[in-house]
């Protein structure tokens, strides 16, 4: 049996980075919210836009060409996304992509991506994805589905609260490698999160200084 191939998965900056969608439609439109999200500075070409996305772009003063896609529109940007409902038009924005050295991602068509975009469930800065490296992207979707019961917005500010707490035991000089890495699985332990979830905030700072205080880090 052959060695199966896994994708390599990263979490990707794209902060001010030109990225092109082309497409005008529904998935266009999910995947210029989250480049938005992203950061990334968006030109948006289609024949014809969708009110929807239309609105958004007006908001969020997006580049939008309302047109055929042309070759020299690839040129210059870090990363194509082809969200066409042409599969051959993708395939000709993907060979465009790729001649002009971008990373490509084809909502059709895996094998002609350089990435695949998986299923992902955000909490502030925890971020969840899941994949079946495009095969069944519906299962991604259902397994996502039932990791928001499971991880709540009490998550985004769980990380909020532990970032600094993390940040002043590994820049402590009298702890050793070992010391920190006790120090933070302590941490982890502290009952933060039931109370993160009733919105019990201030009691959950005061625990975690208490933490801080007792350990010599504050």
């Amino acid at each position: 049996m052959a060695e199966t191939i896994s994708p390599y998965v990263v979490c990707l900056r794209l902060a001010d980075r030109p990225c092109l969608v082309v497409g005008g439609g529904d998935i266009a439109e999910r995947k210029v919210r989250t480049l938005y999200a992203a950061g990334g500075r968006i030109t948006v070409v289609a024949g014809e836009i969708k009110p929807r996305l239309r609105d958004f772009i007006k908001r969020h003063a997006i580049t939008a060409v309302e047109r055929a896609i042309r070759p020299e529109d690839v040129d210059d940007k870090f990363l194509v996304v082809a969200a066409t409902d042409d599969h051959d038009t993708n395939r000709m924005i993907a060979y465009q992509a790729h001649k002009a050295g971008a990373l490509v991602n084809v909502v059709d068509s895996p094998e002609d991506s350089d990435f695949i975009v998986p299923s992902s469930l955000r909490r502030g800065d925890l971020t969840i994805a899941i994949t079946t490296n495009g095969k069944i992207p519906a299962l991604s979707r259902k397994i996502r589905e039932s990791l928001e019961i499971l991880f709540g917005d009490e998550y985004a500010h769980y990380v909020s609260l532990l970032t600094p707490a993390r940040k002043a035991i590994y820049t402590a000089d009298a702890f050793s490698p070992a010391e920190r890495k006790r120090c933070m699985d302590e941490l982890l332990n502290l009952p933060l999160l039931p109370l993160l979830k009733k919105g019990n905030y201030d009691s959950a700072r005061r625990m975690v200084q208490a933490f801080l205080q007792e350990h010599g880090l504050q």
